[in-house]
């Protein structure tokens, strides 16, 4: 969401991803660090003279308090000169609202970036302006940048958050009904079933009414334990794999067993009603990340976190940990000078510290040390430390080119496998032909 490593462009990424990873949980651990990075704020002051208006486009609807609360006043009390304004969109709507807006030339002046295919496709289109040169990028690594580059040194976005998949429980609920943190995937049946049987709570706060939250909350969350991590992503960038093999299979199958303990008319569910379900404590375990840190905690409840199950005793753990978001300044902006100050100040250690504390869950990209407190983003870290190997979400690196993008296709049918439309090698079959006729065709 997201990251510590994400792998390199090119295969050989992937020990130094892991290696990064861990680099930057020690860095995490350090304390004392904040006291020394108060003076990133005063590093520059506001190049406009008259007062600017910049506008932030972002799909993060949900963190407008935050940003008009928190982080703008700390940077314009700095930049007296540059007012700010946070103008979200729908998550589903953003990369169409980028671009529609773009061409209409109504674009905010910055603009929060994701990774991979969507970024490199907007900034093929001129969309972003070039920062090397005029944002410091030195608090981060070739491999960081990688994620919103294809070329090394020919940077447009400032990396600052990622996030990390994985499954709240409610340790109250676990306590009253006897139940142990499973760790293989019976174990989790077994839970389950118990929770149901039990009948006082659901099981699983899990709906299919927003596919894309059965790709990233479901396949993409517990799928890294079957092909594991790196070995089966890369595996499909260089056709050695392919989705129909059994290990893409045993994933689809283990999520379409969740079916029967998702709350009755789960293909109305949406995303905000099991959020709900959980953080009221009506339900037991929610599969998310931890972006919702925030959310799940809101009612009070208390909350712990449980690693993506292992397909059998012993077996080596894979977590998805993804590069969430980075921010670029709008080419075309009339504000473009105000724009790359606000920049260069998103890339200082100051601004990842009021972040990730502001915002438990989203961890920091760069090298400087980082101090978080937040015990649940402590628990997510502890569970990405014992991984073997982290890996992002499946098909964003590439694996979605084409019409229609894979990630697309996914979204579209997972609500299938869910109410027993289609079976996992029916759909595994109907997401390989997309990939072949995709990405695959673009290959030698």
């Amino acid at each position: 969401m997201t990251d510590p490593d994400w792998p390199d462009i090119e295969p050989r990424g992937t020990r130094r991803a892991i290696s990064r990873v861990n680099g930057m949980i020690r860095r995490v651990a350090a304390a004392g660090a904040v006291a020394a990075l108060v003076g990133g704020a005063l590093a520059g002051t506001a190049a406009a003279q008259d007062p600017v208006t910049l506008t932030l486009q972002t799909w993060r609807v949900e963190d407008k308090a935050l940003w008009e609360e928190k982080i703008f006043p700390a940077f314009t009390a700095t930049h007296p000169n540059i007012n700010l304004v946070y103008d979200p969109s729908p998550t589903t709507e953003y990369d169409a609202a980028v671009d529609t807006r773009m061409q209409g030339g109504t674009a905010g002046d910055l603009i929060m970036c994701r990774p991979y295919d969507v970024t490199w496709t907007n900034i093929d289109r001129g969309y972003f302006a070039p920062i090397n040169g005029t944002v410091p990028l030195d608090n981060f690594d070739e491999l960081t940048l990688s994620a919103w580059t294809r070329t090394p040194g020919q940077d447009y976005c400032v990396p600052f958050a990622s996030v990390m998949s994985g499954l709240f429980y409610n340790k109250d609920i676990f306590a009253e009904l006897g139940l142990e943190v499973p760790t293989t995937m019976a174990e989790f049946m077994a839970v389950l079933e118990a929770i149901k049987t039990n009948g006082k709570y659901i099981p699983l706060a899990y709906g299919s009414a927003d596919g894309w939250i059965l790709r990233i909350n479901g396949f993409d969350n517990i799928g890294p334990n079957y092909w594991h991590g790196e070995e089966g992503r890369q595996g499909l960038l260089d056709k050695s794999k392919s989705l129909t093999d059994p290990e893409f299979v045993a994933a689809l199958t283990a999520l379409q067993s969740w079916a029967p303990y998702m709350p009755p008319g789960q293909a109305a569910v949406t995303y905000p009603d099991a959020s709900q379900l959980f953080a009221l404590g009506q339900a037991a375990i929610f599969p998310t990340g931890s972006w919702d840190i925030t959310a799940v905690t809101s009612e009070g409840a208390n909350v712990g976190v449980l690693a993506p199950p292992v397909p059998n005793e012993g077996d080596d753990l894979y977590v998805q940990v993804q590069p969430d978001i980075a921010m670029a300044a709008n080419a075309k902006s009339p504000n473009l000078e105000a724009a790359t100050e606000f920049l260069k100040w998103v890339a200082t250690p100051e601004f990842e510290q009021l972040y990730s504390e502001a915002l438990p869950g989203f961890f920091p990209l760069g090298k400087a040390p980082i101090e978080l407190t937040n015990p649940i983003a402590q628990e997510f870290l502890a569970v990405q430390a014992s991984a073997a190997g982290v890996t992002p979400r499946l098909t964003q690196d590439r694996l979605s080119a084409g019409n229609p993008p894979l990630t697309q296709q996914q979204d579209q049918t997972l609500p299938l496998l869910m109410d027993g439309s289609m079976t996992p090698e029916a759909l595994a079959a109907d997401w390989q032909k997309v990939l072949e006729n995709g990405y695959w065709a673009t290959l030698p």
